[in-house]
């Protein structure tokens, strides 16, 4: 075959293609597990805020709310909804809502928000967390004046967990 060629050139274009596709396909199957394995430990950090100690699965999940980003059982103790919810801030908020294995809820924990000083903010000060931490899954989150935006989406994220909870409870 003439190097010259058009075809010869194709072809060996599509060599080394095919080669590298290979390449990056097995440096996929070598990391992928690493990086896996590192999001779940960084996720457990985050558990372990609610639930210190204990043994955490991922559980499959439907949420039709488009707000649950996962669903961990706490080995006899409850379960844990991370929640993604937008308020003021278009860049949203993501936090932790635990319910025990009797309804109450265990925890409420934020991993991070942007909202703002004195509005939004205030529903991640001690003051609103100490009214979530107080419901039950029959309970609904209360709203906070002047933080309405914020306050609204924290509702509705109970919401959804509290509906995956009762649903499997």
């Amino acid at each position: 075959m003439n190097r010259e060629s058009t075809l010869y050139k194709v072809v060996l274009l599509g060599i080394l293609c095919a080669v590298c596709g290979l390449l990056l396909a097995g440096v996929n199957a070598i990391t992928e597990p690493i990086i896996s394995e590192a999001a779940i430990a960084n996720e457990k950090a985050n558990l372990e805020k609610i639930y210190p100690g204990a043994s955490f699965a991922a559980v499959d999940y439907t949420d039709d709310s488009g707000m649950i980003q996962g669903v961990y059982s706490a080995d006899g103790l409850g379960m844990i909804y991370k929640v993604k919810g937008t308020g003021y801030n278009a860049d949203g908020f993501t936090f932790l809502l635990a319910f025990n294995e009797d309804g109450s809820v265990g925890g409420f924990q934020v991993l991070e928000e942007n909202e703002t000083a004195g509005f939004g903010k205030r529903c991640f000060e001690e003051e609103y967390v100490s009214e979530i931490d107080a419901l039950t899954s029959s309970d609904t989150a209360p709203l906070l004046s002047g933080a309405t935006l914020t306050s609204t989406a924290i509702q509705k994220g109970f919401e959804a967990a509290k509906a995956l909870f009762n649903a499997s409870h």
